[in-house]
Order: C-alpha cells, then sequence, then structure tokens
C-alpha cells in the first residue's frame, strides 16, 4: 500500500485542513464584524492647541521624533525636503507602525486614529516640511477599543467552537459510516453469509479496505469451511451407513440361520464389514490430525528403495496375486533421505492399494531425482480417468467412475496421501499417462522439513 493511500496519513492532512480553515474562517469573521478604523478629522481644539507651534518656521523645522510638543503632544515622525535625515521615526512606535506613519505623511488632510495605545495625528506641513504627533488615548477611546476587541474574540471563540463541531461530525462520518459497515458485515458472517454487503468498502486503498477485503475473504473460507464440514458430515454418515446396515442383517440371518456354512458366510461378512468400518475411522482419524497438525515428524535416515520392497513384500504376503502385479524399477535415482518413514510409507502404500483396487493391470514404481528433491511414480494400466475428475481425485469421499471400481474403497486413501505429503513438505500430482492408465508423482525433499 502506497503511503499516500494510508488512512493515518489522510487524517492527518483532513485534520490539517479543517483545522487550517476553521482558524481561517474564524479571522474573516473577527474581520468581518469587528469595526474597521477609520481615520477620523482632527479636532478643531487640537489644531488650534498646536496651531502656535506649528505655525512658526523654524520651530516647526527644529522639531524631531520623540521632542514634545504641547501637553501630552509628541512628536512620532518627520519629513523634511533634503537633508541626510530627510525622514525620521520614534524608535519607540517605528518599530510596530512604520508602515502606517509612512503612509500617514502622504496623507493630503490631518486625520487622526488609534494606534496601539496612542492616537496618531497628521500630518502637519509647513514648507514641504511634514510631522506627525502622538497622545495618549482618552479613557473613553480606550473603553471603545477594549470593547471592540472583545467582540472580535467572540466572533473567533463562536467560530473555533462551530469549526470544531463540524471538524467532529465530517471525521465521524468519514470513520464511524465505515465502521458501522463492517460491524454489520461482521454479523452477517456470524449469521452464515458467504458476501456480506460491504458496499464500496473493498475498493477503498487505505486500512479500511484492506480489512474490508479481508473480511469478505474471511467470509468466503467461512463459508466453503462450514460446506467442507457438512459435506464431511455427510459421507461419513453415507460411509458408515452401509456396512452397519450389513452387519445388522449378517446377525439377524446368523441368530436365524440352523445351517453351519450358512452362518460361518455371515460371520465372514460381519468380519469384512467390523474391517471395513475400522479402516473408515482409522483413515478419518488420520486425515483430522495432519489437518490439525497433530502429527509429528518422526524424521531420522530412510532407504527409499527398501521402504518401497518392503511394502510390495507385505502387500505380496497378504495377497500374492495382488502383490505380483507391482513392478519396482531398478535404479541409481531411489535415494537414501531423511524423512519420517511411516508418513512416506502411508503415501506410497494408499497410492499403491488405489491401484491395486481400480486396475487389474501391472503397477510400475519408479523414482527419479533433480536438485534436492524426489519423485516416487506409481503408474496403472488401466483406462485413465476423465480429465474433468483429475482435480477431484483428492477430494475425501470422492471416488472415480464406478464402472473402474472393482474393490470399493472409502474414498479417504488419496485425500490421506496429499495432505500427508503436504506435512513432509511435498506435492502430489495425478495425470493420464499418454500411453494410457494414470499417474500419480510425489515430489518430496531429501531433506526433512521442520516443525513448522
Amino acid at each position: 500500500m502506497r503511503w499516500y493511500n494510508s488512512l493515518s496519513i489522510r487524517l492527518l492532512l483532513l485534520f490539517w485542513v479543517l483545522l487550517f480553515a476553521v482558524a481561517s474562517s474564524g479571522y474573516l469573521l473577527a474581520l468581518w464584524f469587528s469595526k474597521p478604523v477609520v481615520p477620523q478629522p482632527v479636532p478643531s481644539e487640537v489644531q488650534s492647541s498646536l496651531a502656535p507651534i506649528l505655525s512658526e518656521v523654524e520651530t516647526f523645522r527644529s522639531l524631531t521624533p520623540g521632542r514634545l510638543v504641547a501637553g501630552d503632544y509628541r512628536v512620532a515622525a518627520s519629513l523634511a525636503p533634503s537633508g541626510t535625515e530627510r525622514l525620521q521615526f520614534d524608535r519607540n512606535i517605528s518599530a510596530n507602525f512604520r508602515e502606517l506613519m509612512m503612509r500617514q505623511l502622504d496623507a493630503d488632510q490631518p486625520q487622526q486614529f488609534p494606534m496601539g495605545s496612542r492616537m496618531l495625528i497628521g500630518p502637519f506641513a509647513l514648507q514641504d516640511y511634514r510631522i506627525l504627533v502622538t497622545r495618549p488615548l482618552t479613557a473613553d477611546e480606550q473603553q471603545e477599543q477594549a470593547t471592540n476587541e472583545q467582540q472580535t474574540q467572540r466572533v473567533q471563540t463562536l467560530s473555533l467552537l462551530v469549526g470544531s463541531f463540524a471538524i467532529a461530525i465530517l471525521l465521524g462520518v468519514w470513520l464511524i459510516q465505515p465502521l458501522r459497515r463492517l460491524t454489520h458485515a461482521t454479523r452477517e458472517i456470524a449469521k452464515g453469509s458467504e458476501q456480506p454487503n460491504l458496499k464500496r468498502l473493498p475498493k477503498r486503498n487505505d486500512e479500511l479496505g484492506e480489512l474490508a477485503r479481508a473480511l469478505s475473504t474471511t467470509a468466503y473460507d467461512l463459508a466453503v469451511s462450514r460446506d467442507a464440514q457438512r459435506r464431511l458430515l455427510s459421507d461419513v454418515s453415507h460411509e458408515l451407513r452401509s456396512p452397519l446396515a450389513r452387519m445388522q442383517v449378517a446377525l439377524m440371518l446368523s441368530a436365524d440361520e440352523d445351517d453351519s456354512q450358512a452362518r460361518d458366510n455371515h460371520m465372514n461378512q460381519l468380519g469384512r464389514d467390523l474391517e471395513r468400518l475400522s479402516t473408515i475411522i482409522e483413515r478419518i482419524l488420520s486425515l483430522s490430525r495432519l489437518e490439525n497438525g497433530l502429527v509429528k515428524l518422526q524424521a531420522e535416515p530412510v532407504d527409499v528403495r527398501r521402504l518401497v520392497e518392503q511394502l510390495v513384500s507385505d502387500l505380496n504376503y497378504t495377497d500374492a496375486k495382488q502383490g505380483a502385479r507391482l513392478q519396482v524399477y531398478e535404479s541409481d535415482a531411489w535415494p537414501n533421505t531423511e524423512s519420517d518413514p511411516e508418513l512416506l510409507r502411508l503415501i506410497i502404500e494408499n497410492f499403491v492399494r488405489n491401484a491395486l483396487q481400480y486396475t487389474d493391470d501391472a503397477i510400475e514404481i519408479s523414482c527419479q531425482q533433480h536438485g534436492t528433491r524426489y519423485t516416487i511414480i506409481i503408474r496403472d494400466h488401466g483406462p485413465g480417468v476423465p480429465p474433468e475428475q483429475l482435480s477431484q481425485l483428492f477430494t475425501p469421499f470422492y471416488r472415480a467412475d464406478p464402472s473402474r471400481n472393482h474393490k470399493a474403497g472409502v474414498g479417504l486413501g488419496m485425500a490421506l496421501s496429499m495432505r500427508t505429503a503436504a506435512v513432509l513438505g511435498g506435492t502430489v500430482e495425478a495425470r493420464n499417462h499418454p500411453d494410457g492408465g494414470l499417474e500419480i508423482t510425489v515430489t518430496l525433499p531429501l531433506q526433512a522439513v521442520s516443525e513448522a
């Protein structure tokens, strides 16, 4: 996510813009409602009291800034037509009001207006000489100035209050509305919704948009998980129902049967169903342990070829006819690896048994090495699997075309092997061999993966 899409930066920028807007509006409102300083004509009594001093040329020329003229009147600035010190200001006043005094020196008529705590009066002119004088503000003038300042402060305070309230509303609408939408969406997910109503939130590029997209993905994953659990319960119920029903029938028939041969047949059927039921439960538990990370790897050196040969020997002991169909290719590619021998055997055995169940032809087991990984290939010479069913072979309880199924399995072997290969850090793929038959490839690392 780029920095300019960050919600934190957007909030800071928005807050800064709104704060600047509030401060500016407060300043403008204060100017609007405050009384502007308007120059007033100089009262006649002021001009008459200063006339005796300001009417003499020599006296007028000698007036310098800071000099007391009469009473409380003091020279603030002087302007001569020439000379090195043509323009002079009272330093105490010019520090804050120099530009104002410059403009006043250029005025055509004498005027007066407040300047801080004093009243600026002028300009008074005589033979191209000009001066400005000041006097302290009277009590009435000070009171009027204080009233004007209080009104300005009230306007600024009011504008700040209104502006801050507007900021709170804008930020609330901008933040609370998306959060409220996320809250409603979370409640929809809790009720089982796969696609909660998030409106335009997932299209945002900030943290809220990222949260909305994560929430949408979570809702979908939860829905898929719920559906998978329901299908699993349904499939388990279906798988357990058949052997249990046959067992009940076998028990009832054996109880009513007088013929020992017939009773033995019923008991044999009961034994087979018990074995099948045990296999179903064992594989369901194994699959559950793998998916929940309860299986702990017991890595040790493993001779893969010897492990496969032992597996073939065990299958041949159980059923010599079936074992004779297994062909293990001689090759130098069979590695000595570090792995969990029990889990590795479980993977190979499930795929081999699946091939024995679905085909009557030879089954080839070979191995290849490439870099730090090796691949075990189990290929049968049967009719193969329709391409549209290849992706479903590793789904729990899924069975391919029943016409290929001579010995009904429980549909868990392929899924169990795939999960086990993932625990060992490997992958499993299924494809139809170009020369016919189904080919399963199990790719595993030569070194054991870590527990993580």
